[in-house]
């Protein structure tokens, strides 16, 4: 037993040291030695393949092949399985060969046998629907489907979303009335038609508006989307019409015309068919506009609330009143539940907003050099203090709208503030833009409220949308 140990014992040790003794052959080989390593095809299958079909090819040193050929025709590789296997495509003017690769080193290797390519003739084994709409679609199965090459309805190419042996999934084109179908296919010879349906109906659908931006600037493309977009023909925002950037049967893109004002909107798009799709009343700022918070897409957590000043304090995305008229259904609710004057809760725009822009927002040249901060606000007729932080956290950096002043009755009002001098002496932001919000003292009334959204910078006061500018109402804040 003891001796049948010893010679365990020593395996193993040997096993080790060979273990070893490999490691610090791969680790003394260069990267560049590698990639020279002769390739070798052991061999592939399948062994006849029909164009476009997939062949797995087997060997050494594979996942340094940057080509391949059928014969003399060049293969696509389609993937780098591993060192030993490569995976081609039959390219649609292949005949049958022997399969090369060849590495980035210029290293080549040949299969002793040839592939079989085939050109096999496609057949639609199952009748296509009736009638389809622009954009729907429909699938087509039957047999030797991987040679199409490509689809038509009455001459116009749909688009194959999907392919392989017995299927494919096509998406209809813009050819309304009643067409043949017709599927083109690889011979050995060239390409050849075969008609998959007659009178087949192509019928016209209205586009389905999914949602306009909530709020159009001067500066940003405006995205629509939706269903069947790609018919939309062209539109006018307020009687001037629109240049269509771009558009799929997702989404169309385009510009306001410069000379639109600032102001709700109307926007009206005409599609194919004669027909139009209005969404009235829109908001539209045409001057600079910088977004720092808006809560259909900010978190409430952006303001962090501080327990130890108000440990009842609730925070949330929406509270007890309906949203503002715009952006979004969305909006920051605050109720703070214990008296103080300390804050309850702050949030540091600089470290927070998703803009980039924060920290730009005096400078010189800037804005017009009118920097108008704007904010939606309902105190739900409670009095509260609302702080302004701005260059800095001394007290010489804070503003504050407090009491009578910051309570908004029940209603939601468009707050603005102009930035440049709001804090004397100061020309730079300086990596600082906080608000701070608290009940405004020790013998304040609870519950109070702060209701919160649409944070945002432009270049004047946009009294279009009712904005009451509040800026000599902000105190020094002691």
């Amino acid at each position: 037993m003891k001796n049948l140990y010893k010679i365990l014992t020593v395996l193993s040790v040997m096993a080790v040291v060979l273990i070893a003794c490999d490691a610090d052959v791969e680790i003394d080989q260069t990267v560049a030695e590698i990639k020279a390593e002769q390739p070798t095809i052991t061999g592939f299958s399948p062994g006849t393949a029909a164009v476009n079909a997939l062949v797995d090819i087997d060997g050494t040193f594979l996942n340094f092949a940057t080509e391949a050929y059928i014969g003399d025709v060049e293969a696509t590789i389609t993937s780098r399985i591993t060192g030993q296997r490569l995976q081609i495509q039959v390219p649609n003017n292949a005949v049958s060969g022997v399969i090369k690769v060849v590495t980035e080193q210029g290293k080549e290797a040949v299969s002793a046998q040839s592939l079989t390519v085939t050109y096999p003739v496609p057949t639609v084994t199952t009748a296509l629907p009736a009638t389809a709409d622009v954009n729907s679609i429909i699938n087509i199965i039957g047999t030797d489907l991987v040679g199409v090459t490509g689809i038509t309805f009455g001459g116009t190419a749909g688009t194959i979303e999907f392919q392989e042996e017995q299927a494919l999934v096509v998406r209809v084109p813009n050819n309304v009335g009643f067409v043949d179908v017709v599927l083109t296919y690889l011979t050995a010879s060239g390409e050849a038609s075969l008609v998959a349906a007659t009178n087949f109906e192509v019928i016209l659908p209205q586009p389905t508006i999914g949602g306009f931006p909530a709020v159009l600037t001067r500066d940003n493309e405006v995205i629509v989307t939706g269903q069947d977009m790609n018919l939309i023909t062209d539109g006018d925002v307020e009687g001037t019409p629109i240049t269509i950037n771009s558009q799929s049967p997702t989404e169309i893109r385009f510009d306001v015309p410069t000379s639109v004002v600032t102001g709700y909107v109307d926007v009206n798009l005409n599609f194919q068919g004669g027909g139009t799709i209005t969404e009235s009343g829109l908001p539209y700022v045409n001057g600079q506009f910088e977004q720092l918070y808006e809560f259909d897409s900010d978190p409430s957590s952006v303001f962090v609330i501080d327990f130890s000043k108000d440990p009842n304090a609730v925070a949330s995305i929406n509270g007890n009143v309906s949203p503002p008229p715009f952006p979004g259904n969305d909006y920051y609710a605050l109720q703070m539940n214990t008296s103080t004057s300390s804050t309850v809760a702050r949030a540091k725009v600089h470290q927070t907003s998703t803009s980039p822009t924060v920290n730009n927002i005096l400078d010189s040249g800037n804005y017009g050099d009118n920097p108008v901060l704007h904010f939606w606000m309902n105190t739900e007729n409670t009095d509260m203090a609302f702080k302004i932080y701005m260059g800095g956290t001394s007290s010489s950096n804070r503003r504050s709208l407090q009491g009578s002043n910051a309570n908004t009755g029940g209603n939601w009002k468009l707050h603005a503030v102009r930035l440049n001098g709001f804090i004397p002496g100061q020309t730079s932001v300086n990596n600082v833009l906080e608000l701070r919000i608290t009940p405004g003292s020790s013998s304040a009334t609870v519950p109070a409220y702060f209701n919160f959204d649409w944070f945002i910078v432009t270049d004047r006061v946009l009294t279009e949308f009712g904005a009451v500018d509040v800026t000599d109402d902000f105190n020094p804040a002691g």
